[in-house]
């Protein structure tokens, strides 16, 4: 069973009808919805657990919450602005270990994957890969309360290198979405420059 760890601001038109979706798969056992907004807006589903946080924490710190709170070992971190084929979730199951690093999806997946359906080990993270990501509950390391929205997914994918477990990109499985729904507000620049330099820092390549 899955804990699903997904921040939002309700900036994507679909994302109501994700939260529907993974709320009826039977390998969700909870989906812990990270919201970084002051509405009162309502959502009754099964499963699911709204956080209001009443104002704009972000996303790494709420990564880090999300995965505090989580009641199941194996963690699913899930962009707002994406959806795909949850059968993903019975796909990636069984890799989803201590043993394994962290799991996520391939560039390539967004807009034309041409490869087979596979998991190929990597040693480097690859662009849109921590839009969604699978991880064992034990190898989740926190992430730094000063990095607030870039570099989140290169701090656990080095932290998992470091500790020698195997990282792996999802191939072969299309994606779509509205990436970028969010993140790409302009008042998140400083942000979004201080993140970069904090991802320098801690040496996170």
């Amino acid at each position: 069973m899955y804990s699903v760890i997904i921040p939002t601001m309700w900036k994507c038109n679909r994302f109501q009808q994700t939260l529907r979706e993974l709320s009826s798969h039977e390998l969700v056992g909870e989906i812990i919805l990270i919201d970084n907004t002051s509405n009162d807006l309502t959502i009754e589903l099964p499963k699911l657990i709204h956080i209001l946080e009443g104002k704009n924490t972000y996303v790494n710190p709420a990564w880090n919450k999300g995965a505090e709170l989580a009641t199941y070992d194996n963690l699913f971190i899930l962009n707002d602005d994406i959806w795909m084929d949850w059968n993903i979730l019975n796909i990636v199951e069984q890799y989803v270990t201590e043993e394994n690093g962290v799991i996520g999806m391939a560039e390539e997946n967004y807009t034309n994957p041409h490869t087979e359906l596979g998991l190929e080990p990597i040693t480097h993270r690859n662009g849109g890969f921590g839009c969604a990501m699978f991880i064992h509950k034990q190898n989740y390391t926190p992430i730094p309360n000063e990095m607030k929205i870039w570099g989140g997914d290169d701090w656990i994918f080095v932290k998992c290198r470091n500790r020698k477990k195997q990282n792996y990109k999802i191939t072969g499985f299309k994606i779509e979405g509205e990436i970028g729904a969010t993140s790409e507000q302009p008042e998140l620049g400083p942000i979004k420059e201080n993140d970069l330099m904090l991802k320098s820092y801690y040496n996170l390549f």
